[in-house]
């Protein structure tokens, strides 16, 4: 049997080596590089007081800074030409201004920014595939900027998420538990939310699972989500909505390194450089490594001798090569690669993820009057699982499965908008496409122990199969009237599903080729009634293709008394959807914004035991025959509300709740109508505030609560309470400390739920977690 042990990747620790030393040579490389600087201060309007953590862009080539504690910024080795600077601070309004570089000389732009939006002060890309001003958009949208993403208490990017109540998460880190991770928004259940790393899918190829740890929290400069379908713009999955990753940029001869410890033996390093090559040519290298931190979930009273903490070890390397000749246009050729290996809290119990892909990219600012950008992909990914079956007092285990899930995941997207054309604001046109393959290759052992039979290999199952999606949208955009913007889009999608296929002791079994398409619409509407109240609604139709693991999975169980049958006829699944919102904004430290929705989704997919006149000569002797068919419907309504509130410059707070009511309106045979839907924790609610100061730092504190929800079994979970905070203060000129802790009351709280009555066993969440840690940043 084989035999799998989390051990560091060597390849993290050559990058992070390369990245040091590459970083300590970079002065002398740039030297030959004659390009110029930009920097200045960015200021308050009203006081001409300096601005902290104020995000400072240009868009070509990709370079961020972010202002220190006086306000300034600085940008290096820029290209001569004539560039667009954005720059955005929470509560102020974004300025973009025009700014003219030379080689070998420095240019100086100081920014005044006046008062603005507290909630809505970035920009987003994700919501309509080009940078859009958040205050301007018809959807229902939350940022987090880099520095609410540096300041979050969270250790791993998808904690970042459960900030934004309208998400709705495992109650569990992704560190903790399988490495196949789900995010559900506004009720639609798992899998139907498009998750993107700068702009590529990172939902994996054969069940749509994500993984978190491929978009490591050191490496993020913002976060956006996007609720609500987004089929128009991004096709299969969008039904929930988006949620986009962006990398901050590495400019050249930049270094940025951090180290934590923690709890439990937790540790953490990143580093990053950017390394100038030749001429316009540079390199962008980054590695990080996790390990360790974690705890055994069981109630300590049903524990047993095989019951210890769970453990993970994650790793990534990345090297990306720019070119950037000129203000205008860049191109770059980038390659990742992230491993994922971990113990799920028995000695036997297994899980690893090894992924390589290639990304390439070009953005254009001038082409055809228009800015068009373009990105291709190729990933390949190995999983492995193990999984074990415990014997009675959880003494002993014994492995019950073993599975092997290559898949291969390759495509492309382009996307071209011009601004002023045919009288619209904006016209954007695009189109991607993206191929799937994938395999599941099970084996299953006889657990009927102690006895002669007991480990030895029962069956063993291959399952697989491809499916290619593409897909062209357009959208439009117009403001007929200065205080009226009408977003309208529509995407037409055409998927191909082949060369099914399933390999078992009865044979092989090929299943039919098939093909569908599907068309996305979108209105959405924004008026802005008073400079400080704007009404918003949209309405919308989305759409989920099945995956790989629904169309062509076969499943047997140990005694082959149950068969789950591959189903090559299934059908998208749907969703219509309508909201109205409103964001209001009576005072300069005040603002509030509101959703409310209603989403029907239909045609869902669920498994479904077969009827005598149903069963195929395929499931053969089994006593039950199980297929997946679309047969559920759902509703999906509730309302959102954000606060946030300025009072004095040194204190900022912001609050969030999600009541969302998703229930089933018709099923298989045994649906409730009326019954909740899995795994939507309702009500959700938020609050974070920060203090700034420069004798403590920047000290947030974050309140979270879940209400009651279920497991996907529909099993009860009881609401929680927990309190996390961190604190960050500069200990010296490109030096800062970092203390977070997380569940500061070290509350107890379920997290899932095995069995009911006298016999269930709970498993519980996160204990009180503490790491410190440094952060080094040298230009």
């Amino acid at each position: 049997m084989r035999q799998r042990r989390p051990a560091p990747s060597r390849l993290i620790v050559c990058a992070a080596h390369a990245a040091i030393v590459s970083a300590a040579g970079a002065a002398a490389l740039g030297a030959q590089t004659p390009n110029g600087v930009l920097g200045g201060m960015v200021v308050a309007a009203e006081t001409h007081a300096p601005l902290a953590g104020a995000r400072v862009a240009l868009a070509s080539p990709l370079r961020v800074a972010t202002t220190d504690a006086r306000g300034a910024y600085v940008l290096r080795r820029l290209p001569a030409g004539r560039y667009e600077l954005l720059v955005t601070a929470i509560g102020r309004a974004a300025a973009r201004d025009t700014v003219v570089i030379r080689d070998g000389a420095a240019t100086r732009h100081d920014v005044v920014l006046s008062a603005g939006s507290l909630l809505l002060s970035s920009v987003i890309v994700s919501a309509t595939r080009t940078p859009t001003l958040a205050s301007q958009v018809a959807s229902s949208v939350n940022v987090l900027g880099p520095e609410q993403v540096a300041a979050s208490p969270a250790r791993e990017s998808q904690d970042l998420l459960r900030e934004i109540p309208g998400v709705e998460l495992p109650r569990t880190s992704s560190l903790v538990g399988g490495t196949a991770q789900i995010v559900s928004i506004r009720g639609v259940d798992e899998g139907r939310t498009a998750v993107l790393l700068d702009g590529v899918p990172i939902n994996d190829a054969w069940g749509e699972w994500i993984d978190w740890g491929r978009a490591p929290k050191g490496s993020i400069d913002r976060v956006e989500v996007v609720e609500g379908g987004t089929s128009h713009l991004y096709g299969n999955g969008a039904i929930g909505g988006t949620i986009a990753f962006y990398s901050r940029p590495v400019a050249p001869g930049t270094l940025e390194a951090q180290v934590e410890g923690g709890s439990r033996g937790a540790r953490h390093g990143f580093v990053s450089a950017g390394v100038p090559i030749a001429g316009a040519l540079t390199a962008e290298l980054s590695g990080d490594y996790q390990q360790g931190g974690g705890y055994t979930l069981l109630d300590p009273a049903v524990r047993g001798a095989v019951d210890g903490p769970s453990a993970v070890i994650q790793r990534n390397a990345s090297l990306r090569l720019r070119y950037a000749p000129v203000a205008a246009w860049s191109a770059f050729v980038a390659g990742h690669r992230f491993g994922d290996s971990r113990s799920l809290g028995t000695p036997l119990s297994f899980q690893s993820r090894d992924q390589r892909d290639v990304q390439l990219g070009v953005d254009h600012q001038a082409i055809g009057g228009g800015a068009l950008s373009v990105r291709g992909w190729s990933g390949r990914q190995d999983e492995f699982n193990r999984a074990s079956s415990i014997r009675a007092g959880r003494a002993a285990e014994d492995s019950s499965v073993l599975a092997d899930i290559p898949s291969h995941d390759w495509g492309g997207s382009l996307a071209w908008t011009r601004s002023g054309v045919l009288h619209l604001e904006s016209l954007t046109l695009g189109g991607d496409y993206r191929h799937y393959s994938g395999n599941y290759d099970e084996r299953d052992y006889n657990t009927t122990c102690p006895g002669a039979s007991c480990g030895t290999l029962a069956r063993r199952i291959l399952s697989g199969g491809d499916q290619a999606l593409s897909g062209a949208f357009l959208q439009a955009i117009a403001m007929p009237v200065s205080a009226l913007r009408l977003e309208l889009g529509l995407r037409a999608d055409r998927w191909v599903d082949a060369n099914g296929r399933a390999v078992d002791a009865s044979g092989t079994t090929r299943y039919p080729d098939s093909a569908r398409s599907r068309l996305s619409p979108r209105v959405g509407v924004r008026y802005q009634v008073a400079s400080g109240l704007a009404l918003r609604g949209a309405y919308y139709e989305a759409f989920r293709a099945p995956n790989l693991a629904e169309l062509y999975r076969k499943q047997i169980n140990a005694t082959a008394s149950q068969i789950t049958l591959p189903n090559p006829y299934l059908i998208a699944e749907s969703a219509r959807g309508r909201e109205i919102g409103f964001d209001w904004q009576p005072r300069d430290w005040a603002q509030v914004k509101g959703t409310w929705y209603v989403a029907d989704y239909r045609d869902f997919n669920v498994p479904v035991t077969l009827t005598a006149a149903q069963r195929t000569p395929e499931c053969g002797a089994a006593a039950t025959c199980r297929q997946r068919l679309n047969v559920s419907r759902s509703r999906s309504r509730g309302g959102e509300g954000y606060v946030a509130l300025y009072p004095i410059p040194a204190l900022f707070i912001s609050g969030a709740v999600n009541y969302d009511d998703a229930r089933v309106v018709a099923g298989p045979a045994g649906t409730i109508p009326g019954a909740p839907i899995n795994r939507v924790p309702s009500p959700k609610q938020t609050i974070r505030a920060t203090w700034t100061s420069a004798a403590l730092g920047d000290l947030t504190a974050m309140w979270r609560h879940e209400g009651q929800t279920t497991t996907l079994q529909g099993l009860p979970l009881e609401p929680f309470t927990v309190v996390d905070a961190s604190l960050r203060r500069e200990l010296a000129p490109g030096l800062r400390g970092l203390v977070a802790v997380e569940n500061i009351g070290d509350t107890r709280y379920q997290v899932n739920v095995a069995g009911t009555g006298a016999a269930a066993i709970f498993s519980y969440g996160m204990p009180r977690t503490i790491r410190v840690g440094v952060e080094v940043h040298r230009d």
